[in-house]
C-alpha cells in the first residue's frame, strides 16, 4: 500500500500567524489546566493524547471565540475526536465552572463575527505571548 504524500501547510503570513496563536492557546490552557481531560477527567494526558478541546465545534466559531481561552479546556483524543468533543458534559461542566450569567454571555459572544485580518491576529499574539510569560 502506498503511503499519501503529507498535505502541505500554507505558507501566507496570516496562517502562519493562526498556527502560532493555536500554539500559544494550547500552552496556556495546559499551564492553567493541566493534565486532566475536561470531560472524562482521564488523567496524565500526554503527547497526542493531550489535546485542547472546544466548548462549541470550532466550525462554528468565528476567530473572535476560536481562540477564547475562556471556551478552551484540555480533552483527550476520545472525547475530542471519537466523541466530537463530548459537547452536552463540556457545556453542563462549563455552566457549574462560570455560572449561567457567564455562559449566556458567551453564548450571545458566540453570534458576534470579528474581522480577522493580520493586524488582529498579531495583536492577540502579542497578549497570548504576555498571559503566558506571567503563569
Amino acid at each position: 500500500m502506498r503511503k499519501s504524500p503529507l498535505r502541505k501547510k500554507s505558507l501566507t503570513k496570516v496562517s502562519t500567524l493562526k498556527s502560532k496563536l493555536w500554539n500559544l492557546c494550547k500552552l496556556i490552557i495546559r499551564t492553567k489546566h493541566g493534565n486532566v481531560c475536561y470531560t472524562c477527567s482521564r488523567s496524565g494526558l500526554v503527547g497526542i493524547n493531550w489535546h485542547t478541546g472546544h466548548l462549541w465545534p470550532k466550525a462554528s466559531l468565528g476567530a473572535h471565540l476560536k481562540y477564547d481561552l475562556r471556551v478552551l479546556r484540555p480533552q483527550c483524543y476520545n472525547c475530542n475526536i471519537n466523541l466530537g468533543g463530548q459537547g452536552a458534559v463540556f457545556f453542563e461542566r462549563m455552566t457549574r465552572e462560570i455560572g449561567i450569567a457567564d455562559m449566556d454571555e458567551l453564548k450571545k459572544e458566540k453570534q458576534i463575527l470579528v474581522d480577522a485580518d493580520q493586524t488582529w491576529y498579531e495583536n492577540k499574539i502579542s497578549v497570548y505571548e504576555e498571559i503566558l510569560e506571567n503563569l
